[in-house]
């Protein structure tokens, strides 16, 4: 009777074969978990992109008209600022006083008066926010679904000439921050890997309503996506 086993040296050479294809099989793996961890960031900054560019236009697009500022804020490297609608309506001139209706239904007076809000007829331009009616009372008061400014005719410079008038409260800014690689709204951050970036406002003119470009440039692991979009304010005075 024979026996046969292996040789020390066919062991070792089995082991170091075994090693080799281990290591090819490993390089083969480190390779593709690579690939894919580099597509999901790809795909994360882009969403991101994507997202922070589709609230800013929402947003603008919006907005009260005219009321549109490119002054920077704090230590930003370039700002976007306006106010969105709270309500809308229409007004009229009723002797000394404005009237006004709202266009949203079930809106409580306490909504509307002594909440912080101010109402603008026709505005031109972010300048216009200083003569805005203040909503507060006793100047302000309500009749069934009619809101009275009582005197506030002689305030009107400028009508709307579709009797137009908008209500808002809290001014919005988008900024950029080179120097942290950011996008902040009011001051809280809405993306990041911003290596630059630039806000230009185009006001209105006797062809379209005004124009807010957005210019921004991701970068992550040295791939750079840039990102240029061109958002109209909807509204008109």
């Amino acid at each position: 009777m024979n026996e046969r086993g292996f040789t020390l040296i066919e062991m070792i050479l089995t082991i170091i074969v075994g090693g080799i294809i281990v290591l090819g099989i490993a390089g083969f793996v480190e390779i593709g978990m690579k690939g894919y961890s580099e597509t999901i960031e790809r795909q994360r900054l882009q969403t991101q992109a994507k997202f922070v560019l589709e609230k800013m236009s929402r947003e603008i697009r919006h907005s009260v008209p005219n009321i549109v500022s490119n002054s920077a804020v704090s230590s930003a490297d370039s700002c976007v600022s306006f106010y969105p609608i709270d309500y809308s309506g229409f007004y009229a001139i009723s002797g000394s006083d404005v009237h006004f209706l709202l266009g949203n239904d079930g809106v409580s007076s306490s909504n509307v008066i002594d909440a912080g809000k101010s109402l603008v007829i026709n505005p031109t331009s972010y300048s216009d926010t200083a003569s805005a009616f203040s909503l507060a009372s006793p100047d302000v008061t309500v009749s069934g679904s009619t809101y009275i400014i009582s005197g506030g005719a002689s305030s009107i410079t400028s009508d709307s000439v579709v009797d137009r008038q908008y209500i808002y409260s809290s001014e919005v800014s988008y900024c950029v921050y080179n120097s942290s690689g950011s996008v902040m709204r009011n001051g809280v951050q809405v993306a990041e890997n911003v290596v630059s970036g630039q806000f230009t406002y185009l006001p209105a003119n006797l062809q379209r309503g005004g124009v807010v470009h957005i210019n921004l440039l991701f970068e992550q692991d040295g791939e750079s996506s840039n990102y240029q979009q061109d958002v109209q304010v909807l509204n008109v005075p």
